[in-house]
Protein backbone atom coordinates (compact mmCIF):
# COMPACT_ATOMS: atom_id res chain seq x y z
CA UNK A 1 0.00 0.00 0.00
CA UNK A 2 1.34 3.28 -0.97
CA UNK A 3 1.93 6.01 1.63
CA UNK A 4 -1.24 7.76 -0.87
CA UNK A 5 -3.35 5.21 -0.36
CA UNK A 6 -2.81 4.88 3.42
CA UNK A 7 -4.04 8.69 3.69
CA UNK A 8 -7.25 8.07 1.40
CA UNK A 9 -7.94 5.20 3.74
CA UNK A 10 -7.31 7.38 7.01
CA UNK A 11 -9.69 10.29 5.49
CA UNK A 12 -12.38 7.52 4.51
CA UNK A 13 -12.11 6.45 8.01
CA UNK A 14 -12.16 10.22 9.89
CA UNK A 15 -15.39 10.78 7.10
CA UNK A 16 -17.34 7.48 8.47
CA UNK A 17 -16.55 8.16 11.72
CA UNK A 18 -17.26 11.65 11.41
CA UNK A 19 -21.13 11.06 10.18
CA UNK A 20 -21.74 8.56 12.64
CA UNK A 21 -21.26 11.39 15.34
CA UNK A 22 -23.58 13.20 13.59
CA UNK A 23 -26.00 10.83 12.88
CA UNK A 24 -25.80 9.95 16.60
CA UNK A 25 -25.64 13.67 17.61
CA UNK A 26 -28.83 14.63 15.80
CA UNK A 27 -30.36 11.07 16.81
CA UNK A 28 -29.89 12.05 20.40
CA UNK A 29 -30.74 15.30 20.03
CA UNK A 30 -34.25 14.31 19.00
CA UNK A 31 -34.26 11.41 21.83
CA UNK A 32 -33.79 14.83 24.50
CA UNK A 33 -36.09 16.81 23.03
CA UNK A 34 -38.74 13.72 22.92
CA UNK A 35 -38.06 13.85 27.11
CA UNK A 36 -37.59 17.52 27.36
CA UNK A 37 -41.10 17.74 25.63
CA UNK A 38 -42.88 14.92 27.29
CA UNK A 39 -41.85 15.79 30.29
CA UNK A 40 -41.78 12.03 31.19
CA UNK A 41 -44.43 9.78 32.02
CA UNK A 42 -45.46 11.58 35.20
CA UNK A 43 -46.27 14.78 32.52
CA UNK A 44 -49.74 15.67 32.71
CA UNK A 45 -51.69 13.58 30.32
CA UNK A 46 -53.47 16.41 28.20
CA UNK A 47 -50.23 17.74 27.09
CA UNK A 48 -49.49 17.01 23.26
CA UNK A 49 -46.19 15.30 22.27
CA UNK A 50 -43.96 17.11 20.29
CA UNK A 51 -43.98 16.70 16.18
CA UNK A 52 -40.22 15.79 16.10
CA UNK A 53 -40.24 15.80 12.06
CA UNK A 54 -42.68 14.73 9.31
CA UNK A 55 -42.58 11.79 7.17
CA UNK A 56 -42.07 12.85 3.34
CA UNK A 57 -42.63 8.72 1.76
CA UNK A 58 -41.68 5.25 2.05
CA UNK A 59 -41.63 2.58 -0.66
CA UNK A 60 -41.09 -0.67 0.94
CA UNK A 61 -42.66 -4.53 0.98
CA UNK A 62 -43.45 -6.44 4.25
CA UNK A 63 -42.65 -10.25 5.31
CA UNK A 64 -45.22 -11.41 3.35
CA UNK A 65 -44.36 -9.15 0.39
CA UNK A 66 -47.04 -6.56 0.50
CA UNK A 67 -46.63 -2.95 -0.81
CA UNK A 68 -46.06 -0.58 2.11
CA UNK A 69 -46.43 3.31 2.39
CA UNK A 70 -47.33 5.78 4.40
CA UNK A 71 -50.64 5.53 3.45
CA UNK A 72 -51.00 2.08 5.39
CA UNK A 73 -50.42 3.86 8.26
CA UNK A 74 -52.76 6.77 7.57
CA UNK A 75 -54.48 7.15 10.79
CA UNK A 76 -52.74 4.72 12.80
CA UNK A 77 -50.14 5.88 15.12
CA UNK A 78 -46.75 3.13 15.20
CA UNK A 79 -43.63 2.20 16.59
CA UNK A 80 -40.37 1.76 14.47
CA UNK A 81 -36.87 0.11 14.53
CA UNK A 82 -34.26 -0.81 12.20
CA UNK A 83 -32.78 -4.29 12.99
CA UNK A 84 -31.00 -7.22 10.64
CA UNK A 85 -31.62 -10.95 11.55
CA UNK A 86 -28.27 -11.82 11.44
CA UNK A 87 -27.17 -9.51 13.95
CA UNK A 88 -24.31 -10.64 16.48
CA UNK A 89 -25.09 -6.78 18.75
CA UNK A 90 -28.53 -5.60 20.04
CA UNK A 91 -30.89 -6.70 16.90
CA UNK A 92 -32.52 -9.66 19.18
CA UNK A 93 -32.96 -8.17 22.76
CA UNK A 94 -34.78 -4.95 20.79
CA UNK A 95 -36.56 -7.12 18.92
CA UNK A 96 -37.38 -9.25 22.52
CA UNK A 97 -38.59 -5.37 23.91
CA UNK A 98 -40.77 -4.81 20.45
CA UNK A 99 -42.77 -7.65 21.46
CA UNK A 100 -43.19 -6.70 24.85
CA UNK A 101 -44.37 -3.38 24.03
CA UNK A 102 -46.84 -5.44 21.42
CA UNK A 103 -47.95 -7.24 24.65
CA UNK A 104 -48.71 -4.55 26.66
CA UNK A 105 -50.79 -2.52 24.43
CA UNK A 106 -53.54 -1.59 25.87
CA UNK A 107 -56.95 -3.50 24.86
CA UNK A 108 -58.33 0.23 23.13
CA UNK A 109 -55.05 0.49 21.25
CA UNK A 110 -55.64 -2.29 18.67
CA UNK A 111 -55.15 0.24 15.70
CA UNK A 112 -51.62 0.62 17.18
CA UNK A 113 -48.83 -0.97 14.41
CA UNK A 114 -45.38 -2.12 15.21
CA UNK A 115 -42.65 -1.96 12.61
CA UNK A 116 -39.12 -3.36 12.41
CA UNK A 117 -37.24 -2.44 9.26
CA UNK A 118 -34.37 -4.20 7.92
CA UNK A 119 -30.83 -2.50 6.93
CA UNK A 120 -29.77 -6.03 5.61
CA UNK A 121 -31.44 -6.64 1.88
CA UNK A 122 -29.47 -8.88 0.63
CA UNK A 123 -29.98 -11.76 3.40
CA UNK A 124 -33.23 -10.25 4.67
CA UNK A 125 -35.76 -11.37 2.13
CA UNK A 126 -39.70 -11.77 2.98
CA UNK A 127 -39.37 -15.36 3.72
CA UNK A 128 -36.24 -14.54 6.02
CA UNK A 129 -38.20 -12.20 8.11
CA UNK A 130 -41.19 -14.23 8.23
CA UNK A 131 -39.25 -16.91 10.14
CA UNK A 132 -38.04 -14.18 11.76
CA UNK A 133 -41.45 -12.79 13.26
CA UNK A 134 -42.37 -16.64 14.35
CA UNK A 135 -39.12 -16.86 15.91
CA UNK A 136 -40.21 -14.32 17.93
CA UNK A 137 -43.60 -14.85 18.22
CA UNK A 138 -44.79 -11.79 16.56
CA UNK A 139 -48.23 -10.94 15.61
CA UNK A 140 -47.84 -10.10 12.53
CA UNK A 141 -51.49 -8.34 12.20
CA UNK A 142 -50.31 -5.29 13.94
CA UNK A 143 -46.17 -6.07 13.21
CA UNK A 144 -44.74 -5.85 10.09
CA UNK A 145 -41.43 -7.10 8.90
CA UNK A 146 -40.23 -4.67 6.33
CA UNK A 147 -37.21 -4.95 3.57
CA UNK A 148 -36.91 -2.71 0.32
CA UNK A 149 -33.98 -1.89 -2.24
CA UNK A 150 -30.57 -0.79 -0.06
CA UNK A 151 -31.18 3.21 -1.84
CA UNK A 152 -34.75 3.29 -0.04
CA UNK A 153 -33.84 1.50 3.32
CA UNK A 154 -31.08 3.93 3.66
CA UNK A 155 -33.13 6.79 2.67
CA UNK A 156 -36.11 5.89 5.01
CA UNK A 157 -33.57 5.34 8.19
CA UNK A 158 -31.76 8.09 8.08
CA UNK A 159 -33.07 10.72 6.18
CA UNK A 160 -36.98 9.81 7.12
CA UNK A 161 -36.40 8.40 10.34
CA UNK A 162 -33.15 10.13 11.57
CA UNK A 163 -31.70 6.78 12.25
CA UNK A 164 -28.74 5.93 12.21
CA UNK A 165 -27.89 3.31 9.52
CA UNK A 166 -23.93 2.43 8.17
CA UNK A 167 -22.67 -0.39 6.51
CA UNK A 168 -19.35 -1.31 8.19
CA UNK A 169 -16.24 -1.82 5.22
CA UNK A 170 -14.91 -5.43 6.07
CA UNK A 171 -11.49 -4.39 7.50
CA UNK A 172 -13.82 -2.89 10.73
CA UNK A 173 -15.78 -5.97 10.95
CA UNK A 174 -15.57 -8.06 14.07
CA UNK A 175 -17.57 -10.95 12.99
CA UNK A 176 -18.43 -12.51 9.51
CA UNK A 177 -22.12 -10.36 10.76
CA UNK A 178 -21.30 -7.59 12.21
CA UNK A 179 -22.13 -5.78 9.02
CA UNK A 180 -23.92 -2.66 10.24
CA UNK A 181 -23.87 -0.23 12.65
CA UNK A 182 -27.58 1.32 13.46
CA UNK A 183 -29.38 3.20 16.08
CA UNK A 184 -31.11 1.25 18.94
CA UNK A 185 -33.96 3.91 19.33
CA UNK A 186 -37.14 3.34 18.79
CA UNK A 187 -39.45 5.67 16.85
CA UNK A 188 -43.53 6.85 17.74
CA UNK A 189 -45.23 8.05 15.05
CA UNK A 190 -48.49 8.93 14.64
CA UNK A 191 -51.23 8.68 12.24
CA UNK A 192 -50.14 11.34 9.86
CA UNK A 193 -46.48 10.15 9.75
CA UNK A 194 -45.11 12.39 12.12
CA UNK A 195 -42.68 11.45 14.49
CA UNK A 196 -43.89 11.83 17.97
CA UNK A 197 -41.50 10.05 20.15
CA UNK A 198 -37.93 8.63 20.56
CA UNK A 199 -37.32 6.09 22.96
CA UNK A 200 -33.49 3.98 23.83
CA UNK A 201 -36.07 0.95 24.36
CA UNK A 202 -33.23 -1.17 25.43
CA UNK A 203 -32.85 1.29 28.68
CA UNK A 204 -34.63 0.86 31.93
CA UNK A 205 -38.08 2.45 32.01
CA UNK A 206 -38.32 3.75 28.41
CA UNK A 207 -40.91 1.13 27.36
CA UNK A 208 -42.72 2.22 30.27
CA UNK A 209 -42.78 5.86 28.61
CA UNK A 210 -43.40 4.58 25.05
CA UNK A 211 -46.48 3.34 26.42
CA UNK A 212 -46.93 6.68 28.41
CA UNK A 213 -46.41 8.86 25.39
CA UNK A 214 -48.87 6.42 23.00
CA UNK A 215 -51.46 7.04 25.55
CA UNK A 216 -51.56 10.83 25.35
CA UNK A 217 -51.13 10.43 21.58
CA UNK A 218 -54.23 8.39 21.85
CA UNK A 219 -55.73 10.97 23.90
CA UNK A 220 -54.78 13.66 21.36
CA UNK A 221 -56.74 12.29 18.27
CA UNK A 222 -59.58 11.31 19.95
Amino acid sequence: MTLMDSRSNAYRKLFRSGLVLVLLFVGYGLFLINRSGSGGSEAPSAAPLPVLRTISSMDLVDQAGEPVNLQTFRGQPWFANIIFTRCPGPCARMTQKMRQLQEALPAEASEVQLVSLTTDPDFDTPEVLSQYARKFQADTRSWKFLTGTKEEIVRVSTQEWLLVMLEKGEAERESPNDIFLHSTLTVLMDGLGRIRGTYEILEEGQLEEALADLQRLLQEAS
